[in-house]
């Protein structure tokens, strides 16, 4: 093997080594796969038009048989270069149409297949966050399923939140669990049966009596959304 492709492996092996942990560290595994039907939290009788309609996607989620996958840890920044990246303190990016956030979410990492997150992923993740909430957390079942579903202001900053910021955070605030973010923008996520586009969630100047489960929109594919964010996962 000659010198100068010696050093090219090396410097590959450096690339992949990098990248393994850039993974790693900004998307973390959502064991999606660990949820079942017979899930205690699962048991709880909803209390709200909102609560039912969230459990009836997620059985549907848990049906169809998602796989694990990774989810950002935090909301996309933009680059010096103009390329999407993960990284704290940085603001996230905002004012992009569904279709921009297509394209660049394909881009962002292809030789993982890196792409936006369906509707069903998003409903499954959040039945994790309400695991979690009970068991990590110590709030009760109701208290968990009221959080996601129903009042969503003690999780994050919303406009009626304690302290609210009234604006966008930097990325990389509002820890929950392995995750940031979660409430900082509308979540852009790809329409499991359309094929289309759903803005899911609440963003940080709107009022927490919405719930960061509520499907808000199905958006028109090239208008400019000025408080969301694109949702990327990978295949693990």
């Amino acid at each position: 093997m000659s010198k100068a492709t010696e050093r090219r492996t090396v410097t590959n092996q450096e690339d992949v080594k990098d990248r393994d942990e850039y993974i790693e560290k900004y998307f973390p595994v959502a064991r999606v796969s660990t949820l079942s039907l017979e899930d205690d939290f699962l048991k709880h009788e909803p209390e709200s038009n909102a609560q039912r309609k969230f459990k009836r996607m997620f059985i549907e989620a848990i049906k169809s048989g998602l796989s694990d996958f990774r989810v950002q840890r935090m909301d996309p920044s933009l680059d010096g270069k103009g390329s999407l990246c993960y990284k704290t303190g940085m603001e996230p990016v905002v004012g992009k149409s569904a279709n921009w956030w297509k394209k660049k979410a394909k881009e962002f990492m292809p030789e993982k297949e890196s792409r936006l997150g369906t509707t069903k992923e998003k409903n499954a993740f959040l039945g994790l966050l309400i695991r979690y909430l009970i068991e990590e957390l110590g709030y009760t079942t109701s208290d968990a399923w009221k959080a996601v579903c129903d009042q969503s202001k003690n999780l994050d900053h919303y406009r009626d939140s304690k302290d609210a910021k009234h604006n966008f955070v930097f990325t990389g605030s509002e820890k929950i669990g392995d995750w940031y973010d979660l409430f900082n923008t509308y979540k852009i996520t790809i329409d499991d049966e359309t094929h289309g586009f759903s803005l899911v969630g609440i963003f940080c100047n709107g009022y927490g009596c919405y719930s960061m489960e509520e499907v808000v929109a199905f958006c028109k594919p090239d208008v400019v959304y000025d408080d969301s964010t694109g949702w990327i996962v990978l295949p693990v």
